[in-house]
């Protein structure tokens, strides 16, 4: 398949689902996984969540940014696994530019409240498995 034709195939199948699993590197060096409602990837196929500034995601990126963001489709175990760097965005620039009104239950400030920040997966490599064709194609980044 042409670079093209598997970024819209990655494309289409994240936007199928309202979440993926965070995987980031806990302090004592083990990977840690954890299902968060992801905003709609786009064409830079960076992936935003948005998340607490006193969370324990915020304190393994800010150490060790190595990530990777993984969607699974259970009906036949395809599934898309991009693998790259995470960052916490603070600015309130892109915090206003992100920010959903039905977060306003967690933070009471809005896209300024000083509890809210972004976490910004940069993916370098995202890896498609097409399961029941057991076909599994990378798109580098």
């Amino acid at each position: 398949m042409s670079n093209g034709d598997l970024k819209k195939t990655i494309l289409d199948f994240a936007g199928s689902y309202q979440y993926s699993n965070l995987i980031t590197i806990a302090e004592d060096g083990t990977p840690k996984g954890r299902m968060m409602a992801h905003l709609p990837l786009k064409d830079d196929m960076v992936i935003w969540y948005a998340t607490g500034t006193q969370s324990r995601k915020v304190v393994e990126i800010e150490k060790n940014p190595a990530a990777s963001v993984f969607f699974y489709r259970p009906t036949d175990h395809s599934g898309v696994s991009a693998m790259g760097k995470a960052e916490i965005i603070r600015d309130d620039e892109t915090r206003k530019k992100h920010w959903q009104d039905k977060w306003n239950v967690f933070w009471k400030e809005g896209p300024t409240d000083p509890g809210y920040c972004l976490v910004k997966v940069t993916p370098k490599k995202i890896e498609y498995l097409d399961y029941p064709n057991h076909k599994q194609e990378t798109l580098e980044l």
